[in-house]
């Protein structure tokens, strides 16, 4: 009989839930809007990051023929700067420009060229054009050297005494987690906020629409009625969680990582492992969004308390990113804190601790039970059905 009533109560709300035109926009439209401004912030950093469609102008300021024929070699466009480069850039009318000496430094003078990069570090998109000249000035500067001190019969080792080497020994695919570092972020949030709507409905909506009163009438358990709600706000949840994988697969899959070096390849195993560990998050999400919406006092209010809900999943977030090699084992019974590292290890086709997945889940449940048996303790006050 527990059974069959449980089972009524689920019904009854998931299909007041999908009635609720408005609720199910409030639901399933975030995920879509926020893998939309993920995949078009991963496109443009890309583009702007991507060496080969950078197209870069440089006005230049004075006379230095080496210098220019060595940046005309490394794929720069070379145009005349205006007479006050310094005035142009900061009316914004030029990016950047390269000053050379006025007059020119006569061969074997003790005293350097000068040069000066002139640019507009608050202009965000100069970044990338303006790393790329400096490094080639840089480089020009090493080889100028070396020839010189040739020149006088000594060897260049006397400049640079230390050959400096880089080894990455990162793959491919470890290189895509620079990228892919706020997915975590997306998915959990999505994961939080995924039943709100249905949740505020299921609580403070049937009090404000005077329905509580007549819900409770029927011989049902208090704690049978929470959990039949909850049941319902977790499967709308998990739904909105299988959206969310769905357009972030479809993101992955055509962005175009592969022209900046970077491999980024989510299969099938990634995504229902991804999908599993989320369960308990909606698990958690569903019971303390239910807790929440008995104890507000009207639709409005549920809302508003549910939303500071979205605050948890970024405490661990900025944890993470602040400590990058901060990891211990005890980081998986913490509800959220262990799945920024799992779901980031899934995402780059790492292994996962093995009581990862017990782990989400034996500290999902207590979590979710003392949640709904609040709740449940607290449905059938008469200040919470008459307000």
């Amino acid at each position: 009989m527990i059974w069959n009533k449980l089972s009524a109560v689920w019904r009854k709300e998931l299909r007041d839930a999908v009635r609720d035109k408005r609720a199910m926009k409030l639901a399933f439209l975030p995920p879509v809007y926020m893998v939309v401004f993920f995949a078009l912030g991963i496109g443009l950093a890309i583009h702007f990051q991507n060496p080969e469609e950078r197209d870069i102008e440089l006005a230049v300021a004075g006379q230095d023929e080496a210098l220019t024929a060595w940046l005309v070699e490394n794929r720069i466009s070379i145009k005349e700067a205006p007479s006050d480069p310094y005035a142009a850039i900061e009316a914004g009318e030029l990016d950047y420009a390269l000053v050379l000496a006025s007059e020119p430094v006569p061969p074997g003078s003790k005293e350097p060229r000068t040069a000066t990069l002139v640019y507009n570090a608050s202009n965000q998109k100069v970044h990338g054009a303006v790393g790329e000249v400096r490094s080639l000035l840089y480089r020009y500067n090493a080889v100028e050297a070396a020839v010189n001190i040739l020149a006088r019969g000594l060897s260049p080792k006397l400049v640079n005494p230390i050959a400096v080497r880089e080894a990455n020994v990162a793959s491919e695919q470890q290189m895509g987690g620079l990228i892919l570092g706020g997915v975590p972020l997306l998915l959990l949030m999505c994961a939080m906020m995924g039943s709100v709507g249905f949740a505020a409905d299921m609580t403070a909506g049937e009090r404000e629409r005077k329905s509580l009163e007549s819900l409770l009438l029927n011989p049902v358990p208090s704690f049978v009625l929470i959990v039949g709600k909850w049941l319902a706000a977790v499967a709308l949840t998990l739904a909105v969680i299988s959206l969310c994988q769905l357009l972030l697969f479809i993101a992955l899959y055509f962005l175009p990582f592969n022209e900046i070096g970077l491999r980024v390849s989510v299969g099938l195993y990634a995504m229902v492992g991804i999908f599993v560990a989320l369960v308990p998050v909606a698990f958690i999400a569903a019971a303390l969004q239910l807790a929440l919406g008995i104890l507000s006092r009207s639709f409005k209010d549920a809302q508003t308390y549910m939303g500071f809900l979205i605050i948890l999943p970024m405490v661990p977030f900025f944890v993470i990113v602040t400590n990058p090699g901060l990891y211990e084992s005890w980081h998986l019974w913490v509800p959220l804190l262990g799945h920024q590292t799992v779901l980031k290890n899934l995402l780059l086709g790492e292994a996962i601790p093995l009581m990862a997945y017990p782990a989400f889940w034996l500290s999902a449940l207590p979590v979710s039970a003392l949640a709904l048996w609040l709740a449940a303790r607290q449905i059938r006050r008469a200040k919470v059905i008459y307000g």
